[in-house]
């Protein structure tokens, strides 16, 4: 799969490149096409993969703020909040709230240090120091922005069918933040470590139900609305952009290779 799309990318780069106009274009200004073609190699991070992650960042800051701007004015985005809150709390039962009340944990600041603390034991023991610098700048970046952005929004939890109490203020969801960028990290980690698609899959596809699963919990209990959680996951996604794209170019200039090589 893999190889087949860098393959359709050089097709058409290569088709793109043979057109008249862009001939005559790069015969104008040279280092200007040249710096516009190395954003579309395959080979290196800095290339398309790069100009991939800030398409992708560039649309997640425009989806936040968006969503950002919906809560404040009040939009319908608030009105289908409730009714959605409404709904899982007409459907809760004993056994699933428990259930997702430990799954809920999983999101908790005592995992992101558990875990922080088992990835940073192992990178030590690897020399991977870039990979916990990039780490821990993601967690801090990412606690700091829930934090302060709670705290702008300031808007109150849905406490009316909360199933346990939570004092501080709704948006975002700490939560699902965490879920995304401490696990999307956590499943970047183990896909560049293993050389097999099947290992590989398992990592993202267990990151995202993980995360899913952290974010559905919190509306379920009544803690967050569903707006909370989706910015949640927006803003965990954009730190985990950020934290990938460390460790890629960091290790890149340092030694001009992929993060790690692939081992089993």
């Amino acid at each position: 799969m893999k190889n087949l799309l860098s393959h359709k990318v050089r097709k058409a780069r290569h088709w793109i490149l043979n057109l008249s106009l862009v001939q005559d274009f790069q015969e104008k200004f040279p280092k200007l096409t040249s710096f516009i073609g190395e954003r579309f190699h395959t080979k290196s991070f800095l290339g398309l993969p790069l100009t991939l992650v800030t398409v992708l960042a560039f649309v997640n800051v425009s989806l936040l703020s968006e969503l950002t701007e919906s809560v404040m004015d009040a939009e319908w985005i608030v009105m289908a909040d409730k009714e959605f809150t409404t709904l899982l709390y007409d459907m809760r039962s004993t056994w699933l709230s428990q259930f997702l009340f430990l799954v809920t944990r999983l999101g908790d600041q005592e995992a992101v240090f558990i875990v922080g603390a088992i990835v940073t034991g192992i990178f030590l023991y690897r020399r991977r120091f870039v990979a916990i610098i990039a780490f821990w700048l993601v967690m801090g970046g990412m606690g700091l922005s829930v934090r302060y952005g709670k705290t702008f929004i300031s808007r109150a939890r849905p406490a009316d069918v909360a199933y346990y109490e939570v004092v501080h203020y709704s948006f975002p969801s700490g939560h699902a933040t965490t879920a995304l960028a401490l696990y999307g990290m956590l499943a970047y980690f183990m896909y560049r470590h293993y050389s097999k698609s099947r290992y590989q899959k398992l990592c993202l596809w267990s990151a995202v139900i993980l995360s899913v699963l952290i974010g559905f919990s919190r509306i379920y209990l009544g803690v967050h609305y569903l707006s909370d959680v989706l910015a949640g996951f927006l803003l965990g996604l954009l730190w985990m952009l950020v934290g990938v794209s460390l460790v890629e170019v960091m290790m890149y200039r340092k030694n001009k290779l992929p993060f790690n090589n692939h081992t089993e």
